[in-house]
């Protein structure tokens, strides 16, 4: 008798007969897509022919021992990390989850998972919506799709007879399974993404887009006590604006912190420890800060006069483990500490900034007095009232007016690098001044909310009301992302529906644990 999983030399198109599962009757395993839309299953076709990480298939065993405990349901379905199903799979295809398992890192895996295990959700929901519509994938369909997808190619390129052959009866049903699961989803999320936004919605967008306005600003704070009089402090308290040039590593857990200390004392290279057990944005450059004043370290360390500890290192020594207001810190002294600049301007910031921190009412007074005179000034001479301030000026490109605030046109806050503007902005009659005011017009100072002290001015540069590129851009990416939209809905709707019930975090750390023990 012929093999039913054998390729058919006869057969129309070279397609794949059907493959028969031993366990048709049985009820099917439900497959998903990666990051919940964006990503749609490529990369999972890798790992159906090849065996798990050890980490997955150790969570996939203890998973398929306490049924009773699953990570939760959709629609009385149990939610389970099964052998080639969606929550697996996007955790195979994690490339972050073996380095953060390997390194005890439970925010990473946290998030790895919990974008798996959505994944999975939502794949459960297109899924019964396409059963509910009577989507089905034909057994041709599915046969043809295993074919282009390209898992049974031979070193040409193309399918491979041989190929197919040399793979096990458990395979071919694994890959059909999943094509037959995969075809009813795809199809329900194809029709959510092909949503047509009205032609007067789109002449609308287009419409406003296509007016825009450039703005300057600069800010009034802290920055406009006098370089002098910073100078003078900075000289009469020189230690506590040395600098120190370091380098740290840096664990939320005090025995995390403990292993790195003692892989260096073992003679573990610096950079090495680093990049296995810190945990903070300065690792991806060594751990390595620039030089840093005496007094901005302080407020890293819980208790102040551990400042000490790196005051008497040499360079090249690093400390033992210091505790933080957050976790624990080692910190290395990679050059001599010397004395501050104070005719550099990012050094006289600086003490600016410890003045203000520790005796604001020195401050105030210079604020509130620039508050008056450089608003006034900006009338006029713009770039000059920034400068008597000690103030640079952020330009802020031709943006149109986001009226509404919707997070697919754009507007200032895309393009404020600083955020004071943006954050004014929010104001409905502030923003109705700096879009309907004439070129040139200047603002008086406006108060930044929810930062004492601190006041911008700003300026309305150019405008363009025939901005025929933004309009062709912003058009262009909101009819992309409009029509995402009902994708992104049914996926939030399914992640909050009644059908849905969660016991992800109960059971993540319940597996998670008992993995590691």
């Amino acid at each position: 008798m012929a093999d039913k999983n054998v390729p058919s030399a006869d057969s129309k198109n070279s397609k794949l007969k059907a493959v028969e599962s031993k366990q048709k009757n049985e009820k099917k395993e439900k497959m998903s897509f990666k990051k919940l839309i964006t990503i749609i299953i490529i990369v999972v076709l890798a790992m159906l022919m090849v065996g798990g990480v050890y980490y997955v298939v150790v969570l996939v065993s203890q998973s398929k021992a306490e049924k009773a405990n699953s990570w939760g349901s959709y629609d009385g379905e149990s939610i389970m990390i099964e052998n080639n199903n969606v929550f697996y799979n996007t955790l195979v295809n994690d490339s972050n989850l073996q380095t953060a398992y390997l390194n005890g890192d439970y925010n990473t895996l946290l998030s790895s998972y919990y974008s798996a295990y959505q994944a999975q959700v939502a794949f459960m929901a297109l899924s019964k919506d396409a059963k509910e519509a009577g989507i089905v994938a034909p057994q041709d369909l599915v046969n043809d799709l295993i074919i282009r997808s390209g898992i049974y190619n031979g070193e040409d390129g193309t399918y491979s007879a041989d190929v197919f052959n040399a793979s096990s009866e458990a395979d071919r049903i694994r890959v059909n399974t999943y094509y037959t699961n995969y075809y009813p989803y795809t199809a329900v999320l194809s029709d959510l993404q092909s949503t047509i936004v009205s032609k007067q919605e789109r002449d609308f967008v287009e419409d406003m887009s296509k007016k825009t306005r450039s703005f300057e600003y600069f800010v009034i704070n802290f920055l406009a006590y006098p370089n002098e009089l910073a100078e003078a402090y900075g000289k009469e308290n020189p230690d506590l604006f040395r600098q120190a040039n370091i380098s740290v590593i840096s664990c939320t857990s005090e025995e995390k912190i403990n292993t790195a200390y003692e892989a260096l004392q073992a003679g573990d290279e610096w950079n090495q420890v680093v990049a296995t057990y810190s945990e903070d944005s300065y690792a991806q450059n060594a751990g390595a800060i620039e030089d840093l004043a005496l007094f901005s370290i302080v407020p890293n360390m819980s208790n102040a006069g551990d400042i000490e500890i790196i005051k008497a290192l040499e360079v090249g020594q690093y400390t033992a483990p210091i505790q933080s207001p957050s976790g624990y810190t080692i910190y290395r002294l990679d050059g001599e500490i010397h004395d501050a600049d104070f005719s550099d301007p990012e050094t006289l910031a600086a003490v600016k900034y410890y003045i203000n921190q520790n005796n604001p009412e020195e401050v105030l007074p210079y604020i509130d007095a620039a508050v008056g005179t450089a608003s006034a000034q900006a009338q006029t001479d713009f770039e000059g009232a920034a400068n008597a301030v000690n103030a640079e000026i952020v330009t802020i490109a031709a943006v149109a007016n986001n009226i509404g605030g919707s997070q697919y046109l754009g507007g200032i806050a895309s393009y404020d690098s600083q955020g004071y503007l943006a954050s004014q902005a929010k104001d409905e009659a502030i923003s109705r001044e700096l879009f309907t005011a004439e070129e040139g017009h200047v603002t008086a100072a406006l108060a930044v909310a929810d930062m004492e002290n601190t006041y911008i001015v700003a300026k309305v540069d150019q405008i363009d009301d025939n901005n025929t590129a933004n309009a062709y851009v912003t058009t262009m990416l909101y009819n992309y992302y409009a029509s995402q939209q009902p994708a992104y809905d049914r996926m939030n709707n399914a992640l909050a529906s009644n059908l849905h019930v969660n016991n992800f975090y109960n059971q993540f750390f319940a597996t998670l644990f008992s993995s590691t023990t």
